[in-house]
């Protein structure tokens, strides 16, 4: 294992401000193919991927819009443009959604685990052309209004929002975790 490699992953860190450019149709080819290659049990291969651009972004706005008046019963009207605009804090947004099948040996929960390693797959690969992403999600992205919203089925479930494009701000790189609290030793 390359040492390069391991420093490369210690120190990808998220991106929350981001302006353009963000990646092309290529780039995007390129990174949703090498996240393709993520642990997958079964080979059921359950990620989806939307890649949300310029005005697509207002979809997603109407997702946290409508998420903010299911929980506040006197939301005023006026304050539509300012959930709305949430969807445009990067240039390019990428839903990440698990497309569950039943199968008798790969359980729902080990396909949304696959999904979710083919989006931190994407993470590297934005980071490793420069990019800067920041995965989100919150309650919004775990409704069933949000489904509708997003025609989902019922058997698929949200990963996150991947927010991406080109850091305005350098971050802290390297984080680091305590691993004697994380981390047990069984030889024995």
């Amino acid at each position: 294992m390359s040492k390069e490699f391991i420093a490369f992953m210690r120190n990808r860190a998220s991106q929350p401000k981001l302006d353009s450019p963000a990646p092309n149709e290529d780039e995007w080819l390129s990174i949703l193919s090498a996240a393709s290659r993520a642990a997958d049990h079964g080979n059921l291969t359950p990620w989806r991927f939307r890649v949300y651009e310029g005005e697509g972004r207002a979809k997603l706005g109407q997702i946290y819009w409508h998420h903010a008046l299911s929980e506040v019963d006197s939301m005023p009207l006026n304050k539509e443009d300012a959930f709305i605009k949430k969807a445009y804090r990067a240039p390019t947004v990428l839903l990440v959604y698990a497309h569950i099948q039943d199968h008798p040996k790969v359980p729902a929960i080990e396909q949304i685990m696959a999904a979710s390693a083919a989006a931190q797959q994407v993470l590297l690969g934005l980071n490793a052309l420069g990019y800067g992403a920041m995965w989100r999600s919150g309650p919004a992205c775990f409704t069933q209004k949000t489904k509708d919203l997003l025609s989902l089925k019922p058997n698929e479930q949200i990963i996150g929002l991947i927010y991406t494009g080109t850091p305005t701000e350098k971050q802290d790189l390297i984080r680091e975790v305590e691993l004697e609290s994380h981390l047990t030793w069984v030889r024995d």
